[in-house]
């Protein structure tokens, strides 16, 4: 059935990132953009602190991430696969096909929350990394002006 298919995907791709974050993330944070070039990108909150993948190691947890860029090479081919898959999935079923999914995953609540997005986000002056950063920065944002409150 797509949806059971299109969710399997999409928790592929948190498992990966989850696991990457070796189950100690507060937040994963998936980006999915598919705009005839695919990106994938994660990012996540742990201890307090919105961090890029290969900024795991600033989390102040005493624990050694592995974020070298064979481990993230494995990742992105992972997301990047799935993402493909996804656009697979949504053509064979005439669905139509998300050209950006921002994921958002809790592991200690299993909270999940995901945004698509049909249409182009990005234009001759707004790439898709434009796009992830401003993402990445809003949620920096959210999460320092709620821990000051």
């Amino acid at each position: 059935m797509f949806e059971d298919e299109f969710t399997d995907l999409q928790a592929d791709m948190v498992d990966i990132c989850n696991e990457y974050s070796k189950g100690l993330a507060d937040k994963i944070f998936i980006y999915a953009a598919n705009e005839g070039i695919i990106l994938a990108h994660h990012f996540y909150c742990i201890n307090g602190k919105v961090l890029d993948c290969q900024e795991l190691n600033e989390s102040e947890l005493n624990i050694d991430f592995d974020v070298s860029d064979d481990c993230q090479e494995q990742v992105l081919d992972i997301l990047n696969e799935d993402i493909q898959k996804i656009q697979v999935l949504c053509e064979k079923n005439k669905q139509p096909v998300p050209k950006l999914m921002k994921l958002v995953y809790e592991p200690k609540t299993k909270k999940f929350n995901a945004e698509y997005k049909y249409e182009n986000q990005t234009t001759d002056e707004i790439s898709e990394f434009d796009n992830y950063d401003a993402w990445f920065e809003e949620e920096k944002a959210k999460l320092e002006s709620s821990s000051q409150s």
